[in-house]
């Protein structure tokens, strides 16, 4: 019996990417206690569109189909450790319902799983702030000016808001006509972006400037489409999606639209992190070719590998290994990818795969963000006896 949290996964429906992995886990715990008094044929893996995955919070430290194209040489696998020390950040023993470091490290931002909700941020391992209104938090990102964006309550719609300097959360406008709205991305300047809910199960990229920050713009779509915004770079540009990741999508500062290409026999994708010239996210989304009737979300069974796009190269190149988590996937400026695995997190360059190790006792981790220079990676840790979800950080030569 496997009773590895996250490989449990592998044969169960994958939920809603927006959760966080304090919930995966708990739902992995779950399905291994059932599994051990029963037995259960597997299941088709079901994916729900890609927005973003938590994990735990951490402190500062001195993908084949029978038509797919014959794959690249496999990237090796270092032999040699990755050179990341593990820490624990020291935030008490209740499970960890998220975590995200900025690009420049400085800051990271956590929140509680349980209700009521509780966020704390740090600053260079100190402490700084909490945020508590009595319902559930969950951040999905922070700003290198220490913000942070999340949503409030159960759903994965929202209502969306941010952190403020006088220690208040501050609750984000909706589009005309919009039943509800989620935040995704920051940047430095504080320019917000995600996704407005429309009638009749419509999805609309949402972008909230930091210069008119009570007004709700909606990025430019297709007649009749649907889109998502999932993160901002700090000269504007913006990743999303259109039709539920019919189509990964590039905004430029000027909000004109680029469609990015996705690999050959793997159509589909969605634009989910930008760091620089890179962008990361999953492709092969038109494999999964249903839609959920209650939420007007893509899903369905499918491989949906990682990949990455260099963007002033017009490049795309996916990462064809087994056992890819779908989602948690995040990207440095120089192009390394932090990958969740089944069996424990790696660095992906393109030519070689690197292990991250879980800390030191702790049997299964998985890594929420990477700051933009790759030193810092915020995440959770946990064993396979049970016990809580805890945050740590890995600081990496």
């Amino acid at each position: 019996m496997n009773d590895n949290p996250f490989a449990i996964l592998t044969d169960e429906p994958v939920p809603d990417s927006r959760v966080g992995v304090g919930d995966v886990i708990a739902a992995g715990r779950a399905r291994v206690r059932r599994r051990r008094g029963v037995v259960t044929g597997v299941c088709a893996a079901l994916v729900v569109l890609i927005v973003s995955v938590g994990v735990a919070a951490a402190v500062r430290a001195p993908q084949g189909t029978p038509s797919d194209p014959a794959p690249t040489p496999s990237p090796t696998v270092s032999a040699d450790p990755s050179g990341c020390v593990a820490t624990r950040l020291p935030v008490g023993e209740e499970d960890i319902g998220s975590a995200h470091t900025d690009p420049s490290g400085r800051y990271l931002v956590f929140n509680r799983a349980p209700d009521p909700g509780l966020v704390v941020v740090y600053r260079d391992g100190v402490e700084v702030q909490r945020f508590s209104d009595g319902q559930r938090l969950q951040v999905t990102a922070v700003s290198s000016a220490g913000t942070a964006v999340g949503r409030q309550g159960g759903s994965p719609d929202g209502p969306a808001f941010r952190t403020t300097a006088q220690g208040t959360l501050a609750f984000l406008p909706k589009p005309s006509g919009a039943l509800s709205v989620s935040a995704q991305g920051i940047n430095a300047a504080g320019d917000i972006v995600g996704e407005a809910t429309m009638p009749g199960k419509k999805f609309r990229a949402v972008l909230w400037r930091h210069s008119a920050p009570d007004v709700a713009v909606l990025l430019p779509t297709p007649s009749g489409s649907s889109s998502a915004a999932h993160d901002i770079a700090d000269d504007g540009r913006i990743v999303g999606d259109f039709n539920q990741g019919e189509q990964p999508v590039l905004w430029n500062a000027d909000l004109s639209t680029t469609v990015l290409p996705t690999p050959p026999g793997r159509p589909g994708g969605v634009a989910q992190r930008i760091a620089g010239d890179w962008v990361i996210g999953p492709v092969n989304f038109l494999a999964m070719n249903g839609f959920d009737a209650a939420t007007g979300r893509r899903t369905g069974a499918g491989d949906i590998p990682p990949a990455r796009w260099h963007l002033s190269a017009g490049t795309v190149e996916p990462l064809v290994a087994p056992d890819i988590f779908a989602g948690g996937n995040s990207v440095t400026a120089d192009g390394t990818v932090l990958v969740n695995r089944f069996d424990g997190v790696v660095r992906w360059t393109g030519a070689t795969v690197t292990p991250v190790p879980a800390p030191r006792g702790y049997d299964h981790a998985q890594i929420e963000s990477v700051s933009a220079d790759g030193r810092l990676l915020a995440g959770a840790a946990t064993k396979s006896t049970g016990g809580s979800i805890e945050p740590f950080a890995w600081t990496c030569r």
